[in-house]
């Protein structure tokens, strides 16, 4: 899997709740992703939202996706609503990550990719095969290879209907819902 996207860097610490308020938990509660892309990282940078593409990237130095799990669902998929293909920092906490590929979106912690780019910058990352290519500057980064399984997952969409192919049904129509 490959994505390659214009880059949003933020520092350190941004948590489930810069991403998405907890002023909007009951977006996050009733699904309603696009409300939730709606106020996507607002409190940082009031005009994100209108500046963000489909495929861009989101990139964050050490502890993205840092708080509590109960407002992880409204951060991932409204940042995914709002076109973020892949949300990646220095370091990611398991569980932020775990919700991330369960929704069907790829993220993950990769040291160092901080330092590897700047907002605007297009950058290539090739999960399969572990590297991190600035395509602005040239710059590249090894990382570890994602396991195929994480492949798998993502490639389905998430873990539900990831588990629903591997029993022999259709795909489930509930990341979307």
């Amino acid at each position: 899997m490959i994505l390659r996207g214009r880059v949003w860097k933020f520092g350190d610490d941004l948590g489930a709740t810069d991403l998405v308020s907890a002023a909007y938990d009951n977006f996050g509660m009733g699904r309603k992703w696009d409300e939730c892309a709606r106020h996507l990282l607002e409190d940082i940078d009031p005009d994100f939202v209108g500046k963000v593409g489909q495929g861009d990237l989101l990139i964050g130095g050490r502890n993205l996706g840092a708080g509590h799990a109960h407002y992880y669902a409204a951060a991932i998929m409204g940042a995914n609503a709002a076109g973020i293909a892949g949300l990646f920092g220095d370091t990611m906490g398991g569980l932020f990550r775990r919700a991330a590929i369960d929704f069907g979106v790829p993220a993950g912690p990769i040291g160092g990719i901080s330092d590897l780019v700047e907002t605007g910058d297009e950058l290539e990352l090739d999960l399969m095969g572990g590297i991190a290519t600035n395509r602005t500057s040239g710059a590249t980064l090894k990382f570890p290879k994602v396991d195929p399984i994480i492949l798998e997952i993502l490639g389905e969409g998430g873990s539900t209907n990831w588990a629903l192919k591997r029993a022999g049904h259709d795909k489930a129509q509930v990341t979307a819902a």
